[in-house]
């Protein structure tokens, strides 16, 4: 069943829905969503959400001979909404070996991506790219140049800041390592300068940055910082605040121990409260075991969790690889997963681990196990991507078969004990038997998952992308039918009800329904007409209604939406009161001609607006004379709906001809009235 999601003027009533019907996403693990797989190689692939519950998809594609950058945007049903293989953004020259990039939605929901190519003479720089939702390229058609040297500059991750902003952080790769940052207006401009900031050190190389949103239009840096020479490299991890200037407030040190592996790549996230997460594995205790860790650092530098980092599991002789997390905001819990392996690495599986604000591990010092070591290595997990999203936590991750394919992408839920929430606790998303590549999720408002992966079913890698509700279903999106409002007003000899949604599902229509109160009984509710829906629809639509069968007496009345398989539900109720003036009106003065007194009346209607009674006016009742002067104000106040009458005494006025008008809203009448003395 789907529902009407009120969020103007009304009750929220939010009861979710699914339905196949019309919709890309696949139910079948077997098929999923194509976004790209034409001649070639579609690789790299990226996902974000957008504010209406739809997505973007971003990757690398060499159907040219060489890799481009392509984009394409999907609504909350996986219709794509460009062309069928993509909008092409860059076929600039690019390196024959790809490096790491980024896309995320600024709050316009323009797809923000960065990437690096090598058209600067052949040099790798990065660039930067805004395409609206509409496929319009706002900085350009080739973006933005952030540092055209000949350095090797390579990574570019991406934040958005809470003045609107867009932040880009990458590597250079000088004698040491550094970082550059930019900072870019939502026209283009760049805000630090012609030339980035560079952060760096004269003892250590800084590398893997990556960036969240911070408070006062900063943002928050991660990066490690190495020194010695591979293969002894020392490497630590650091945080940094850099302010909205582009200026350093703070850093701390997250992982000053060392003994992290060169080649590793921190996990970065955004705790949504200005300050963010970082997760790493390490082997700080030399026993060639690696183990899982977590820090959060918050807007003004504090660390959350113990120095050196939380470690989620103390379970003896066992790896802890790659760890992911999901914050709950709501909560501030933060949940952690991870690929487990005995120490010769011949079995693998994953575990998890929820940590409370400061720390502290809940499910045991062992953590939970959500798959055993009973995979043998050579069919590996890997990949894996966490989100959040109606208290429950979502791992997805690929596993590999005998063959050493990676031929399954697997996922499951669970919630805040660790308990699985999804029949048979884990679910297939994707199942065709050919290999699979980087895969990335997201989460949409309605906490749906989207996720895209590189897939070699047909001629080379291409991209396949797949969604999956709360309830583990996959190709069922929940989209509730939006009603942003809902109006009854009186119109002559009829009541006109009006209404709008933002989205629809599966909508047949509205049965729209009426009962009438009589001497303070109401009676039952009875269909007085129907009004076609538009299906499945993520676009705005308005609807209406006329009602004539009507007289005296108070009305209410609600819609009932219906599904195309009959399920249907209510909207709220609106009142309309027909024993109260419907329409404004200003009578002639009685007596008139008159000495010295007299009565003027009026009345206010009574209107009702999306569930509301509007019961009432802002009165103003004034006295002129015949030159226009005005005498005296009589009412000047606000009124309730119905019959009203106010004296007039002239006692110190001359005989005459004067004038009285009366202003409500927008409803303005003046008449004549004589005084005769």
């Amino acid at each position: 069943m789907k529902s009407l999601y009120f969020s103007f003027f009304l009750t929220i009533v939010f009861v979710t829905v699914s339905s196949t019907t019309f919709a890309q996403w696949s139910t079948n693990p077997a098929i999923n969503l194509t976004v790209c797989d034409t001649t070639g190689e579609q690789a790299l692939a990226k996902i974000g959400s957008t504010s209406d519950g739809g997505s973007y998809i971003s990757w690398f594609d060499n159907r040219s001979g060489s890799y481009a950058v392509y984009l394409q945007r999907l609504d909350p049903m996986g219709n794509k909404l460009w062309a069928p293989n993509g909008l092409l953004v860059s076929n600039n020259s690019q390196s024959s070996s790809l490096v790491d990039w980024d896309l995320m939605v600024d709050d316009n929901d323009n797809a923000i991506v960065a990437f690096t190519d090598t058209r600067n003479s052949g040099n790798l720089n990065p660039f930067v790219y805004a395409i609206s939702p509409t496929g319009d390229f706002l900085w350009g058609p080739n973006g933005i140049d952030l540092n055209p040297t000949a350095d090797f500059q390579a990574n570019p991750k991406l934040a958005k800041t809470d003045d609107g902003n867009i932040v880009v952080a990458w590597i250079i790769a000088a004698t040491r390592y550094q970082v550059g940052l930019q900072k870019i207006s939502s026209a283009g401009a760049k805000l630090w300068g012609t030339n980035p900031i560079v952060i760096q050190s004269a003892t250590e190389g800084y590398n893997y940055p990556d960036v969240v949103k911070s408070d006062s239009g900063g943002v928050i840096l991660f990066h490690t910082a190495t020194t010695g020479s591979f293969p002894a490299q020392t490497v630590k991890l650091r945080a940094k605040k850099i302010t909205s200037a582009g200026s350093i407030s703070w850093g701390v040190n997250v992982q000053d121990l060392g003994k992290i592996a060169a080649f590793t790549t921190p996990k970065v996230y955004s705790d949504n409260n200005n300050g963010g997460l970082i997760a790493w594995h390490d082997d700080r205790d030399n026993n060639s075991l690696q183990s899982g860790f977590v820090q959060r650092v918050s807007s003004s530098g504090t660390l959350y969790f113990p120095v050196d980092g939380a470690e989620v599991s103390l379970i003896a002789n066992r790896h802890k690889f790659n760890p992911v997390v999901a914050f709950d905001i709501s909560t501030n819990d933060t949940y952690v997963f991870w690929v487990e392996t005995e120490p010769n690495q011949n079995q693998n599986g994953i575990s998890g681990q929820k940590l409370s604000l400061n720390g502290t591990r809940q499910w045991t010092d062992n953590a939970k196990i959500f798959k055993d070591l009973s995979v043998a290595f050579t069919t590996s997990i890997s990949y894996l991507t966490s989100e959040m999203g109606n208290g429950r936590a979502y791992l997805f991750y690929l596993e590999g078969n005998g063959s050493g394919l990676n031929d399954k992408v697997e996922g499951f839920a669970c919630n805040t004990a660790g308990d699985f929430l999804w029949t048979g606790n884990f679910t297939i998303l994707s199942n065709p038997t050919s290999d699979k590549l980087q895969l990335v999720s997201t989460v949409d408002v309605y906490k749906n998952c989207k996720l895209a992966w590189g897939d070699n079913r047909f001629d080379g890698a291409g991209i396949y992308a797949q969604d999956i509700n709360p309830d583990g279903q996959l190709g069922n999106s929940i989209v509730p039918v939006e009603l942003v409002s809902f109006s009854a007003i009186v119109s002559n000899n009829s009541v006109e009800l009006t209404w709008i949604t933002a989205t629809e599902l599966n909508n047949s229509g509205f049965v729209i329904e009426r009962r009438k109160t009589i001497d303070e009984r109401s009676e039952e509710w009875e269909a007085i007409g129907f009004v076609n829906g538009n299906g499945t629809t993520s676009q705005s639509h308005s609807y209406s209604f006329s009602d004539f069968d009507i007289s005296t007496g108070k009305y209410w009345y609600r819609l009932k939406q219906i599904d195309f398989d009959g399920t249907f539900t209510y909207s709220n109720e609106v009142e309309v009161d027909l024993s109260l003036p419907h329409i404004f009106s200003l009578a002639q003065n009685y007596p008139n001609p008159f000495n010295p007194i007299t009565t003027i009346k009026y009345t206010i209607p009574n209107v009702t607006l999306s569930g509301n009674a509007i019961e009432g006016s802002r009165v103003i009742l004034i006295i002129y004379d015949l030159l226009g002067n005005e005498i005296t104000t009589l009412v000047n106040e606000n009124k309730p709906a119905g019959n009203h009458e106010v004296s007039f005494d002239a006692k110190n006025l001359s005989s005459g001809t004067y004038f009285y008008k009366l202003q409500a809203g927008s409803f303005v009448e003046t008449k004549k009235m004589i005084l005769i003395r």
